[in-house]
């Protein structure tokens, strides 16, 4: 009867031992994971499922005791985990400084035309020199508006000392003009003009226009009753070159003023300002043409020469044109024999 009994005991024996050597292995082959709290879908994920054995990871089953107390994996490579949420991103605690500024109207030194030397990189100017220079600019300009004032006031000391108290009385009172003349604002449209401060009623604008001053210049003729009108221009009019070219980058004041010289594009700076005298004067009959047909208005062009081109001298005054009269033959008869009210078109 025992000889039964250790036959029946025996494989109750074998199969004891085979669930404990089971248990064994599932330890011995669980992951370890220090440092890194569990979460309740880890642990779960972590456990076997019931009546299976855990799969044996042969790679963290052959660590090393001496990896266990490393530290967990960086936070980079468990945001890229699936499924993991990644961390809230935050601004730098400290903000970048502003880039050294730069003078804007001088090129980069880092750029060159290609095939050329690179040129010496460009030194920014300390704080100091900026403001010596700026403060040396202004000074500059302080001790020129001083000449400017102090020659001015000269000349009036001068002009003075030429007249006597009741001409200058006059003058305070109301001048009465004997011409009303339309130059060109630049010092080269006006050189010589004066013919006394009480006889000329002087107008200035952009290419001596009638269109841009006509308020001034009606004014000069109907009002103050002068028997003259005069347009003058001069050698190299700054105007007249902007007229004949590309000014549409200019300010819309000033291409509404230049918009009015009607002459041809490109064409040289003394024809065109020939030309536009002729304009004007053609211009200043027509709107005036009761003064003119009543031989009380004479409407004369006139240039300054001060490279000599029409060979009348240098920086000589040339008529050019009477009352519409062009040819310099018929001009210099008719200024010789003082025929100023003289007009072609009339006959007379």
């Amino acid at each position: 009867m025992i000889l039964p009994l250790l036959l029946a005991w025996r494989p109750g024996l074998a199969a004891e031992q085979e669930q404990g050597q089971d248990q064994v292995q599932q330890v011995i082959k669980l992951p370890l994971k220090l440092n890194k709290p569990a979460t309740e879908a880890g642990a779960r994920a972590a456990e076997p499922a019931p009546g299976k054995p855990a799969e044996a990871k042969p790679a963290e089953a052959a660590k090393p005791a001496a990896e266990m107390g490393k530290k967990a994996e960086p936070a980079k490579a468990q945001e890229e985990r699936p499924g993991k949420a990644k961390p809230e991103a935050m601004a730098p605690g400290v903000t970048m400084g502003q880039p050294p500024a730069r003078d804007l109207s001088q090129p980069s030194p880092e750029v060159r035309a290609p095939g050329a030397k690179p040129r010496a990189a460009h030194r920014a100017k300390s704080k100091k020199a900026k403001m010596a220079q700026g403060g040396a600019k202004a000074m500059g300009e302080a001790a020129q508006v001083k000449d400017v004032v102090s020659s001015i006031l000269k000349a009036n000391s001068v002009a003075i000392s030429k007249h006597n108290p009741g001409y200058l009385a006059k003058l305070g009172d109301r001048a009465m003009p004997k011409a009303t003349v339309v130059a060109c604002s630049s010092p080269g449209g006006q050189l010589g003009m004066s013919g006394g401060d009480a006889d000329l009623f002087v107008i200035s604008n952009m290419g001596n226009q009638l269109a841009t001053s006509e308020g001034s210049v009606e004014y000069g003729v109907r009002h103050l009753h002068t028997p003259l009108l005069m347009f003058v221009s001069h050698t190299g009019c700054g105007a007249i070159k902007a007229a004949a070219g590309d000014y549409s980058n200019m300010e819309p004041s000033i291409q509404k003023e230049l918009d009015s010289i009607e002459i041809p594009k490109g064409i040289g700076a003394t024809n065109g300002a020939l030309i536009n005298i002729n304009n004007q004067v053609e211009g200043a009959i027509l709107k005036f043409s009761g003064e003119v047909e009543a031989g009380k208005l004479a409407v004369l062009g006139g240039y300054y020469d001060y490279n000599n081109d029409l060979k009348q001298g240098r920086g000589r005054l040339v008529i050019t044109n009477i009352n519409g009269e062009t040819d310099p033959a018929r001009i210099r008869e008719l200024s010789s024999s003082g025929r100023y009210f003289h007009y072609g078109f009339m006959g007379r």
